[in-house]
Formats: C-alpha cells, sequence, structure tokens
C-alpha cells in the first residue's frame, strides 16, 4: 500500500474516535469532560487503562475524561504538534521526556506544572524532577516508570547450568555455552529503526556512565576513544553471532523464539514482560531478569530508566479542572491506581508497588539495595535531531560491523552541526 493512502487510512479509522470524543465533550453542557490522547494502541492497548483512570479521578476529583488513542506513534505526534497552538489542544497527552519534551516546552505549548511538583517534592527524586525541567519550570510528570534489564528463559539457564552472571566475564561464557549449544543468546533487530539503540546505550553505559551522559549533552564526542572501544567490543560480539538477524521480529515471532528456547535473552524495557513475553505464552515462572553487568569493571552497576510522561497542554479548556485531575494522579494514591493495571512500576516512588509479578519485585530490590545508577534512555537522553540520525548509524554498524569509521564519522558530524546550532 502506498505511504499517502495508507496515512488515508489510518486517519478514516482515528477519525470516528476523534469524533466521538469531541462529541462527548460536548453533549454534556454543565459537567466538564476533559480530554486525553495517546498512542498506546499496542499490545496491551491503553484505553481501558485510561477509561479506569477516568472513573478513579471522578471519584477522586469530581473529573474524569475521555481518551482518544492514534494507531501510529507519527500520526500521533503530527496530530498533537497541529492541535497544540489551538483551542482543540488535548487537556492531557502522553509523550516523551527530557529532549523530546523539550522541544514543545521551548515552542510554549506545555503547561507550567511547577507548583504540582513543589506540593509533592516529597515524594519524586530530584533526578526525576531534572527530567522534566526546561529553563525554570517543570513541565509532565511520570505515568509509570520501566527499567531495561535482560530477560533470559530461566529454563535454558538450567538446561546448561548457567548461573544469572555479575561480571563480563561471567556474561560472556553465558553467551558463549549457548551459542555451543545452538541457542542464540540475544534477540535484536533494525526493524523499526529505534531498537538500534539498546546495546548502543548499554555498550556506552558499561564504558562509562558519565561519558554516557557526555554524550548525549554534547560534552563528549563520538570519536572519543572510549566510545569507540565501545563499538569494537559490540562489533565483536555482533561477529561471534551472539544476536538474531538484523531483520528479526523481536515482538510475537520472538518470543516465541524465546519460550521454544531458540533465543536465550531479550535486553528490553521491563514493559516487554507483560506486553510481549506473557501474552505470546511465556510461562511466568520460565521468565527471569538480570541487570547486563558492566564490561568494565570501574563502570559500577547502571540501568537504563524509560519515564513514561504525560504532559498537559496550555491552550487547553479547563485548565483549573485539568490541575486537578494531574494533582491526584501525581499523588502515590492516584499514580498506583493507574500503573496496578500495566503491572508497571510507580512513576511516583512513594507509590505502593505489591502488585507487581515477583520478577519485577526482585528487580526493583536490585536496583534499590546495590547501588544501581538510573541512566535515561538515548531516545530522551539526547536531543532528537541527533537521535534520529543514530538510530540508521547503529543499524548500518549492526548490519556491517566494518562500517564504523564511517558510523563514527557521521555521528560527529550529525551531533557538531546540532551542538553548533544551539550555542
Amino acid at each position: 500500500m502506498k505511504k499517502g493512502l495508507l496515512v488515508l487510512c489510518v486517519m478514516l479509522m482515528v477519525l470516528p474516535t476523534m469524533l466521538f470524543a469531541s462529541g462527548d465533550q460536548e453533549s454534556v453542557d454543565d459537567e466538564i469532560v476533559l480530554n486525553l490522547m495517546h498512542d498506546k494502541s499496542g499490545a496491551p492497548g491503553w484505553v481501558p487503562f485510561f477509561d479506569h483512570m477516568s472513573e478513579v479521578t471522578t471519584e477522586a476529583t469530581g473529573y474524569g475524561f475521555t481518551n482518544t488513542v492514534f494507531p501510529a506513534t507519527d500520526i500521533y505526534m503530527a496530530q498533537v504538534r497541529s492541535s497544540l497552538p489551538t483551542d482543540e489542544a488535548p487537556n492531557m497527552f502522553t509523550w516523551w521526556s527530557t529532549y523530546r519534551m523539550k522541544e514543545l516546552a521551548d515552542e510554549d505549548m506545555l503547561m507550567d506544572l511547577t507548583p504540582l511538583w513543589d506540593k509533592h517534592a516529597d515524594e519524586y527524586g530530584e533526578d526525576l524532577r531534572q527530567a522534566f525541567t526546561f529553563g525554570d519550570a517543570v513541565y509532565g510528570f511520570p505515568l509509570n516508570n520501566e527499567y531495561w534489564p535482560v530477560w533470559y528463559n530461566k529454563e535454558v539457564f538450567k538446561d546448561l547450568s548457567l548461573e544469572v552472571p555479575t561480571t563480563w566475564d561471567e556474561f560472556i561464557y553465558v553467551c558463549d555455552t549457548m551459542l555451543e549449544a545452538g541457542i542464540t543468546p540475544f534477540l535484536s533487530t533494525v526493524e523499526g529503526r529505534w531498537p538500534t539503540f539498546i546495546m548502543f546505550e548499554e555498550m556506552i553505559i558499561g564504558e562509562d556512565p558519565d561519558l554516557y551522559v557526555d554524550l548525549c549533552e554534547g560534552r563528549a564526542k563520538y570519536s572519543d576513544p572510549r566510545v569507540v572501544k565501545a563499538f569494537e567490543l559490540w562489533g565483536d560480539m555482533i561477529r561471534k553471532g551472539y544476536f538474531t538477524e538484523p531483520g528479526s521480529d523481536i515482538w510475537a515471532v520472538g518470543a516465541g523464539q524465546f519460550n521454544q528456547k531458540e533465543v536465550g535473552m531479550a535486553l528490553m524495557g521491563t514493559w516487554y514482560y507483560g506486553a510481549t513475553l506473557t501474552p505470546n505464552g511465556v510461562p511466568e515462572e520460565n521468565i527471569g531478569a538480570f541487570i547486563l553487568p558492566s564490561h568494565n569493571p570501574d563502570a559500577g552497576n547502571n540501568i537504563i530508566l524509560e519515564m513514561g510522561p504525560l504532559v498537559v497542554a496550555k491552550n487547553a479548556k479547563n485548565m483549573e479542572e485539568t490541575m486537578e485531575v494531574v494533582d491526584y494522579w501525581m499523588s502515590p494514591e492516584g499514580n498506583s491506581a493507574f500503573v496496578e493495571q500495566l503491572l508497571s512500576f510507580p512513576g511516583n516512588p512513594k507509590g505502593p508497588a505489591e502488585f507487581l509479578p515477583q520478577v519485577k519485585v526482585d528487580l526493583l530490590n536490585t536496583i534499590n539495595t546495590e547501588n544501581v545508577r538510573l541512566l535515561n534512555r538515548y531516545w530522551e537522553a539526547t536531543p532528537t535531531p541527533i537521535c534520529e540520525v543514530a538510530v540508521d548509524e547503529f543499524a548500518r554498524f549492526m548490519i556491517n560491523p566494518d562500517s564504523l569509521e564511517t558510523v563514527i564519522a557521521n555521528l560527529d558530524t550529525v551531533a557538531d552541526n546540532y551542538w553548533a546550532s544551539v550555542k
């Protein structure tokens, strides 16, 4: 199907939902019903979760909301961007943190939530607040938090008498043992573009987490010898066959390979457990998780954090009522009422989490007790113009690790040009 026709078809699918949501708001003359936009149509779709949250906020604040879902992220982003300058802007919408959010903050499209962050200051850590801070204001808040561990098939480990690795050498032993048994160690793909940054960020934080932060924020270059070293190690792993083919399906097909012991591990966000593994038949008791050991012992224990933000459109109607809903949603009770349905980690660290499956409870305990440093995901941690080029360069490297010199040069060029443009 040609792209234009595909877009038209998708819009025709979305339009009735949009009209329905709009109609709802107009049909209640003396009742204020807010609107929330999102693109969470995948597995599991978030529509029923937001419907439930509307019921909960109605009970707590007197105000509920409709939710409008878009089936494709690129169309969703275009629709949100076009509505933000108008009085049709949604009251609330899901987005991405840090540099992805900064673009909208710089355009003065977001409502300043600083007073609510101040009210909940003793519930959220400073690192979380800074991820939503631009200039003197704080925009949006985390609906949920997701960490990025290595998911592993416990039966594969048991069959091969493997232990969860705590050092890089032990991790390499696990990979080599799987290879010898005819099992591909890791799911991996370039499909969809964005998954290409997964191993890149892991290799850099495993070299030096401060280097990762500096690289994302323009204080280090991609040609830094430490970055090149991390790339070369990643390239060796690719050449040894540690990863599935670059065009692999890491979703339903990948879960099947994981379940059939054709693949032993997958480095993905904690949402992968409930969104891909268990819905595709992987028994909960066969799923384990560990934090990838750093290849440089001096790098310490590190794990990538992905935050799921909700933001408020500055031009939205009924702002006073919207702030009441957001205030409740930021509270421990309100936040947990939402993430409990997702089996996700609360965005408010003070929120209860006893509803999580044991594998996630164990991971959270490890993070909280073993001095694990949290690092923002590359997708959000570096400016979008750099990231959009970088994911394609990472794909080039994954397909042909001998292209490293070209990849490094191209990454330096796009990063240098961007940082020079914003000085």
